[in-house]
This record gives C-alpha cells, structure tokens and sequence, in this order.
C-alpha cells in the first residue's frame, strides 16, 4: 500500500506556506486520502517515519495503546563514540532521552529489570560484536 501522500508528497510539500506546523500540518483537502491502518492486538506496523504520519487520540476509553519505537540505521562501525553509548544504554538501562522520548524519570528498567539477554543477532545490532 502505498497512500496518496506517500506518492505526492514532494509536490505537496511545495503547495504548502514555509511557516506550517511540521508537527500538525493543515491536511485540509486531504481527509479522503488520509490512510486509516486498521490494527488488531499484536500487530505490529513498520514504516519510514521520514514520511507523513500520525496517530489518533485513544478513544476507547478502556484500553491502553503502545508504541514501541525502533530505530535501524547503518552501524557505522568506526563511530566508537556512538558504539559505546549503544553498549551503556543497553548495559546500564537506561532509556533513550531526547525530543520525543522522555526518559525513565522513576528509574524503573533500572530498578526492575535485569539487563536483556543478547542473541548473537542482538550482539552484533548492538555493537558488542563485529559483523
């Protein structure tokens, strides 16, 4: 599936004033092209969140919804800086923290969760060992 902005968005992106809400764009016009994924429990959704996308409120009001982000991007296996902070995060627990990911303020992968178990897969993804 491809959607509509996915195909146009350059073009799209031009039509639009250089002082819009990159975070809340104006999709006027485009509520019948706008893709509504339809996800049951379990499902998991992969895409390149360089292009468009959103989520809807919650409006179940009896159920919770998560998000697991994962970021893939090549190992530049000479950035020791960045290999090492990999390794810390994953060693030491803690979460990731910047604009969108706030942290662990109560210390809870800390406190209540032992260090995850690597497969070599993992141990390669992580940096702990060469490819």
């Amino acid at each position: 599936m491809h959607p509509w902005l996915y195909r146009n968005y350059e073009t799209w992106k031009q039509t639009q004033p250089e002082d819009r809400d990159h975070f809340q764009p104006d999709v006027t016009g485009l509520e019948d092209k706008i893709v509504k994924v339809k996800l049951e429990a379990g499902d998991l959704l992969i895409f390149n969140s360089t292009q468009p996308h959103g989520i809807r409120p919650n409006k179940s009001g009896d159920k919770v919804r998560i998000a697991q982000y994962i970021s893939m991007m090549p190992a530049e296996e000479d950035n020791e800086e960045m290999r090492q902070w990999r390794i810390n995060s994953w060693k030491n627990r803690i979460a990731p923290e910047g604009y969108a990911f706030p942290g662990d303020p109560r210390k809870w992968e800390q406190t209540k969760y032992d260090t995850a178990k690597l497969s070599p897969l993992g141990e390669k993804l992580l940096g702990l060992t060469n490819w």
